[in-house]
């Protein structure tokens, strides 16, 4: 599916695909997450990686892209990595630069120490944004200043969903993509590569509750959500504001 011109959602993944760049974009993979919730007394199997290199797996052979973009939150500690984020950001830099694919990671606000990392692999580490041609890409956490020319916007950190709940009560959380204006400039948020990160329902926080300053700068309301299912298809709903609107009116007495 064209997402706008020139690039696409690679079969159903929450990935970009910049055509003209010949260029693949992920976000927010988090890698070692389940270390940080087994220190927490959650233990979960960790799985996620192996998903998150069978997904990547499928969109390069779909794509044929010559590089990869990790628009930030490559690893999921704040502070030093963990073994388990050593092992596997490694084997992943390893397996993608051993098949010949271009790697940029942009910094996120969970990317502290990674340059230890990136640096084995000779992996730049582009610490606030990356321009291709027009597009700006920016994890977003903190506000970059778009230069002239910029015409789109790409950023991550939102993790954005949309929350919906069943005639039953039963509630589910759909990640999604959003796209909309940021003063005058097209924007795109991202979901959250990993499988862990279900997301924010953004139909259900209210604007100054968002993470982003991209987003509290804008009319979120106006925003449409395209949500991604893997192995179901790409749908688009509603803008922000209907589906607010929609609930509203779903709640009020009859």
């Amino acid at each position: 599916m064209i997402l706008f011109r020139g690039a696409s959602i690679p079969n159903s993944w929450p990935a970009i695909f910049l055509k003209a760049h010949n260029t693949l974009v992920v976000a927010d993979l988090h890698i070692g997450y389940e270390s940080a919730l087994r220190r927490k007394g959650l233990h979960l199997p960790q799985a996620s990686y192996r998903y998150m290199k069978m997904a990547l797996k499928s969109m390069l052979m779909q794509t044929g892209a010559g590089s990869v973009v990790f628009l930030g939150d490559l690893k999921h500690e704040f502070g030093k990595p963990s073994p388990q984020e050593w092992v596997e950001v490694m084997d992943l830099l390893g397996w993608l630069i051993d098949a010949g694919v271009r790697v940029h990671v942009v910094r996120g606000n969970h990317d502290n120490f990674i340059l230890a990392i990136l640096s084995k692999f000779n992996v730049i580490l582009h610490e606030s944004s990356m321009v291709l041609g027009s597009i700006m890409l920016t994890h977003g956490h903190s506000f970059v200043e778009p230069t002239e020319g910029i015409r789109t916007i790409i950023i991550a950190h939102e993790h954005p969903a949309v929350a919906s709940s069943d005639f039953a009560g039963a509630r589910y959380k759909f990640k999604c993509f959003l796209v909309g204006e940021f003063e005058g400039r097209r924007i795109v948020v991202m979901p959250a590569l990993s499988p862990l990160s279900s997301g924010v329902g953004i139909n259900e926080t209210p604007t100054e509750g968002l993470l982003s300053p991209y987003l509290r700068r804008s009319a979120v309301d106006s925003f449409t959500p395209f949500v991604v299912e893997e192995n179901v298809g790409i749908f688009r709903f509603p803008t922000i504001g209907m589906m607010r609107q929609s609930a509203i009116q779903n709640r009020a007495p009859q």
